[in-house]
């Protein structure tokens, strides 16, 4: 969300962005930088998530989905205006990211499909997201990536 505070990672939990063509340089220089962080603090594993986003990966997370092009979801009140990602946090230390969909746009594969999508582009920056299956809901469980 933009605004008078400055730059902040969408988690799914705001409204719709007022320009959403505006926002796009915004996350591509906030991806950046924060890759130019990762490779400032730790030289030797710059493609895992550096100890910022670690103390705070909700935000790291929310980040890295939407600098991969991955939706976040957007609500207005408790209605969704718009189907993508929620990430919320998760014990201990990572977060769980959700699938949420508008009314009449739920997925037939209970949102494996666009799970996957976010898995693979948490693996291209450094997180390690496992889906799991909990009756007929999807999730991901998410934490920094280890060094191999």
């Amino acid at each position: 969300m933009t605004g008078d505070a400055g730059f902040a990672a969408r988690t799914g939990h705001e409204p719709p962005e007022s320009a959403p063509e505006a926002r796009v340089p915004q996350v591509a220089q906030a991806w950046e930088s924060l890759l130019q962080i990762r490779r400032l603090v730790q030289a030797d594993h710059p493609d895992l998530p550096a100890p910022w986003e670690r103390a705070q990966p909700v935000r790291a997370i929310a980040l890295a989905l939407e600098a991969a092009g991955v939706p976040i979801c957007a609500v207005e009140g408790d209605l969704v205006v718009a189907s993508g990602a929620v990430v919320e946090p998760a014990e201990p230390g990572g977060a769980r990211v959700t699938w949420r969909y508008q009314r009449g746009h739920r997925a037939v594969d209970a949102g494996e499909a666009d799970l996957g999508a976010a898995v693979a582009a948490l693996g291209s920056a450094g997180w390690d997201a496992l889906l799991y299956r909990a009756g007929r809901g999807r999730y991901l469980l998410v934490e920094p990536g280890r060094a191999r």
